[in-house]
């Protein structure tokens, strides 16, 4: 419910912005937006898997986990710092030019990662607390602050696109404080933590988490970046219609989190039938909604946009933007297959390779939208496929050396004298 509740408020903040702000000031927004969901995700979201995992392996044995979120704060800390200076040096070097030549835009990035990060620690002790009715609130939270702030702002005539990027920061540090809420009991004082308790895989999740969210939030950075010629309400127009396409993947994105378990259990136990029926139906599930997706995002893509935002966007450009996210989540349904596998290593080598073909694919054609369309659905189609050969070579690999069998093979304790 969390969840649903942040995606329609999401979509009305979004609504509400653009409504306020006019097409030109709108796009600069839009360009926070994708900076912010590109570069917050990538680098703390591994922070908050990493403490959950941690918390929760605390907690099993009985150990406080205030050590574990004061060692992360400081990893935290480091990280925020030097991206901090990357975006300062980038700024004269052509971040001013994404951000509108706006120095509000630019606090308002800073600021933003600044309570994203925090938001991130918060939310990872929430997880392996198992709290998940404030972890929830979390996320209801976030949208519903930032969509109130908006409409206030709306209702006094506030004009400004700094308030709106403003409205963005502080939506993470409203939620924070709900999640923490007014007691930290379940934040106990425990044994030192060292920082191998929290980097065994963080340096592999920071690239997974990068990668991913590059490929989810790209798209408006990079038609800022090659539509120098077709004005300054693009990116926005751009951001609206991929919001619109990709209603299916962010459902996906709580599919994804139930899944991930049963197929590791499956692993665990040996079932290999069973891992292979689940992946197939996951993947053949995913493939139908993604192609029914791009079948309605042509046909009624086009009157949502203009609709809800006043933009015009063609049923190629809503196809092509309903096909990416189709992509993305079909590869996600397979990374999924490897990771349960434990070759997480091996999951990350698609999104590589989508990360790769991207900047190739910009080169496909000479109008800007259809450039960025192309590269978006050629990246995540490339990162698919490498991901299926992958997933399928482990899957082989797995059964030929025994690790994996068949369910009839598992024994079951019947006159099994070592599990007696």
């Amino acid at each position: 419910m969390g969840l649903v509740v942040n995606g329609i408020t999401t979509y009305g903040f979004l609504v509400v912005a653009r409504r306020a702000l006019g097409d030109e000031t709108y796009g600069g927004l839009a360009v926070l937006w994708g900076l912010v969901y590109i570069l917050g995700p990538g680098l703390f979201q591994p922070l908050e898997q990493e403490v959950a995992r941690a918390t929760a392996d605390r907690a099993s044995r009985g150990l406080g986990s205030a050590p574990v979120l004061r060692q992360a704060a400081k990893i935290g800390a480091a990280g925020f710092a030097a991206v901090s200076i990357g975006i300062l040096v980038a700024w004269p070097l052509g971040l001013n030019g994404l951000l509108d030549h706006h120095p509000g835009l630019l606090a308002a990035l800073i600021a933003a990662l600044a309570a994203f990060a925090v938001a991130e620690l918060v939310r990872g002790v929430l997880s392996g607390r198992h709290r998940f009715r404030r972890y929830g609130a979390y996320f209801a939270v976030e949208g519903s602050s930032r969509l109130l702030m908006a409409l206030l702002f709306a209702l006094l005539g506030v004009a400004a696109v700094g308030a709106y990027a403003a409205a963005m920061a502080a939506a993470f540090v409203f939620a924070a404080w709900v999640g923490v809420g007014r007691t930290r009991s379940f934040v106990k004082p425990g044994p030192p933590a060292p920082l191998s308790e929290l980097r065994p895989a963080l340096g592999l999740l920071l690239a997974t988490s990068l990668s991913e969210a590059f490929l989810l939030n790209v798209g408006p950075v990079a038609l800022e970046i090659v539509g120098d010629d077709i004005g300054a309400e693009a990116p926005g127009v751009f951001l609206n219609g991929l919001i619109i396409s990709r209603i299916p993947l962010f459902f996906f994105q709580a599919v994804k989190a139930a899944l991930l378990p049963n197929l590791a259990s499956l692993a665990g136990r040996g079932d290999l039938r069973a891992f292979r029926d689940l992946q197939l139906r996951l993947v053949g599930a995913v493939t139908a909604v993604a192609l029914t997706s791009v079948g309605v995002m042509a046909w009624l893509g086009p009157w949502l946009v203009s609709s809800l935002f006043g933009d015009q966007l063609g049923s190629r450009d809503m196809a092509l933007l309903s096909a990416s996210g189709g992509g993305l989540m079909i590869m996600l349904s397979l990374a999924l297959g490897l990771v349960a596998l434990d070759h997480t290593r091996l999951a990350v080598v698609g999104f590589f390779v989508g990360v790769a073909v991207f900047p190739l694919a910009l080169l496909s054609s000479s109008d800007a939208y259809l450039r960025v369309e192309i590269a978006l659905a050629s990246s995540v189609a490339a990162g698919a496929m490498v991901t299926a050969g992958l997933l399928n070579a482990e899957y082989s690999a797995h059964r030929r050396s025994g690790r994996l069998t068949s369910a009839q093979s598992v024994p079951t304790g019947e006159g099994d004298a070592s599990q007696r």
